[in-house]
């Protein structure tokens, strides 16, 4: 019996449009055991806040994607997966934004690859989890951690310890089709060359560590303005933690969740005032006040 531990992912990072993704300190766990023989695929979930795993269950255990996963990697190893005992302890918000589909694909695989013998180098396996995802800006950052760019390879960047992480999740998803779908086919000019500068600038901000540079570089003009649109709360959200000094929101992936970048000085009373923000308005709302992880997927043994 072993654990698979894979975090949440905040994708975008506002102008990093499917480029730009960083792990955070948010967890599904899932533990794995083989299964008696003669018997089948067995799967068992355990939820926190607006989490629910079962929502990936398919309606039966051999459509789940943590199985699906663990047998892609099996049939590309030239064997027969066997029967696996499958529980997850579910605290990522499912079509929030946040990458819970990646966590599953990332469990699975690397599940499937201990089993095998850890015959798959984690590059490979990150282009298996690719195919599958089709988010590279979700699952590298969730397969190796930090904050990833990422272009036809992961290239890691840092984030300075002092800029905090708040999510707001709220309490209906965003679908990524839908979130999709109501994009222009075509851009400006002048609007692709804007998201150039902007993500060229979260780079050097990253780089440098200069909180100036990253308040300037979190705009965006090729999806935020199309989806906030679906994010009831978005406009009063905003408005609020801009007035108190963070350095910016975006949007995590698709949605629903928001993501606020702020200084850690400003914490307790951002914190605050959110809150009360979220009881006087009545939302029903998960706020997480989040790390950077570094680690990414790992193993936890029992």
């Amino acid at each position: 019996m072993f654990t698979v531990r894979v975090p949440a992912t905040i994708a975008n990072m506002g102008p990093g449009f499917d480029s730009f993704g960083m792990a955070v300190s948010l967890y599904n766990r899932f533990t794995f055991e083989i299964a008696e023989p003669g018997t089948l695929d067995s799967l068992s979930f355990s939820t926190a806040g607006m989490a629910d795993m079962s929502a990936l269950a398919g309606e039966s255990a051999s459509e789940n994607i943590v199985l699906q996963a663990m047998s892609r990697l099996y049939d590309h190893a030239g064997q027969i997966r066997p029967a696996m005992k499958v529980s997850v302890q579910a605290d990522i918000p499912v079509a929030r934004g946040l990458g819970s589909s990646s966590t599953a694909i990332i469990a699975g695989l690397l599940a499937a690859n201990r089993l095998l013998g850890n015959v798959y180098p984690p590059d490979e396996l990150l282009d298996v989890v690719i195919d599958m995802e089709g988010h590279p800006d979700n699952v590298a950052p969730a397969l190796h951690g930090g904050v990833v760019l990422y272009d036809t390879q992961a290239y890691r960047l840092p984030w300075p310890i002092e800029w905090r992480i708040m999510t707001l999740s709220p309490d209906y998803p965003v679908s990524t089709e839908e979130a999709r779908r109501i994009l222009p086919k075509d851009y400006t000019l002048a609007d692709a060359i804007y998201n150039l500068r902007k993500a060229s600038v979260l780079t050097y901000a990253l780089l440098q560590g200069d909180p100036e540079a990253l308040r300037q570089s979190l705009h965006d003009r090729l999806h935020q303005p199309y989806r906030c649109h679906l994010i009831a709360e978005y406009e009063l959200i905003e408005r609020l933690v801009m007035d108190a000094g963070a350095y910016g929101m975006i949007i995590s992936g698709s949605g629903s969740t928001m993501a606020v970048f702020y200084p850690s000085v400003l914490h307790a009373t951002l914190v605050e005032q959110v809150e009360n923000l979220i009881a006087r308005q009545h939302w029903r709302m998960d706020l997480n006040c989040l790390a950077l992880d570094t680690d990414g997927a790992k193993f936890e043994d029992g």
